[in-house]
């Protein structure tokens, strides 16, 4: 087995080993099997997020040391690449949140959402930074990391979706987890989504020079939904097949090989 294949498998367990060794205490403290202590509790609110960034960094220290982590840490603010790939990046996601909340007012029979972008801007900047700062954690590593390394040896798209077949059940605590904090949406819907986005960062990601900024951006605006779409039945559903659409045409459009109509930049900087 080649460095970079035993690489990317260390790279899962790490990240998986990282993060739930945290969470596995404040699982089952919220299942009210054990009592854990509130130092630990309070690490496992904090420290989970950290996982696939621990991992990214850990590896690429030990394989080309401060200047390989330097690379890395560049790749998170690079923007040379072209302008027009702003428009997907800052707005794909809002204008199919938009349409879909739309054509639920529309054809369905609930009302049109609260936009706390605007009711609420200050709260709403808040949370935007602190989404933020999450997906730049999880994007440093399985983007930064993990992709570049996965599409040595396979094409985009399935890159992509052994990444997507990592990166979900990495969530997976949070559903075992009793409480406020419990999301509220199906773990295999979440997966699905989750396979969706994959394809689309990789997307990005070939196309704008393997820099970390546009799936960093995009992650986060995922995140803080301008539109919410996933507050009733009839906007999600809309909302998830228009993702599907969009997904599907970019694979045909693109290409599954390179998701990509650009000569691929170096992965090993």
């Amino acid at each position: 087995m080649k460095s970079s294949d035993r690489n990317v498998w260390w790279f899962f367990v790490i990240a998986f080993g990282f993060t739930w060794v945290f969470q596995i205490p404040r699982t089952l403290d919220s299942r009210e099997i054990i009592e854990s202590p509130q130092f630990l509790l309070f690490l496992a609110r904090h420290l989970p997020q950290l996982g696939p960034f621990v991992a990214a960094f850990l590896l690429t220290y030990l394989s080309d040391g401060w200047g390989g982590l330097t690379r890395l840490l560049r790749r998170g603010w690079d923007a040379r690449f072209g302008m027009i790939w702003w428009i997907p990046i800052l707005l794909l996601l809002p204008a199919m949140e938009g349409l879909a909340v739309l054509l639920a007012r529309l054809f369905g029979s609930e009302a049109f959402p609260e936009l706390v972008i605007f009711t609420q801007p200050r709260s709403y900047a808040v949370v935007l930074l602190g989404l933020l700062y999450l997906a730049a954690l999880e994007e440093y590593g399985w983007r930064g990391y993990a992709l570049d390394r996965l599409q040595k040896k396979w094409n985009a798209l399935a890159s992509s979706l052994i990444l997507a077949a990592f990166w979900g059940p990495w969530h997976l605590q949070q559903w075992i987890m009793e409480g406020a904090f419990r999301p509220t949406v199906p773990f295999g819907a979440f997966w699905y989504g989750i396979l969706m986005q994959a394809i689309l960062l990789t997307w990005l990601y070939n196309n704008t020079r393997a820099s970390l900024l546009p799936v960093i951006l995009f992650h986060t605006m995922l995140n803080a939904q301008v539109f919410p779409t996933w507050e009733s039945p009839e906007s999600t559903v809309i909302f998830v097949s228009i993702w599907t659409l969009v997904t599907v045409a970019v694979i045909v459009l693109w290409g599954p090989r390179k998701l990509s109509r650009r000569r691929l930049a170096s992965t090993d900087r």
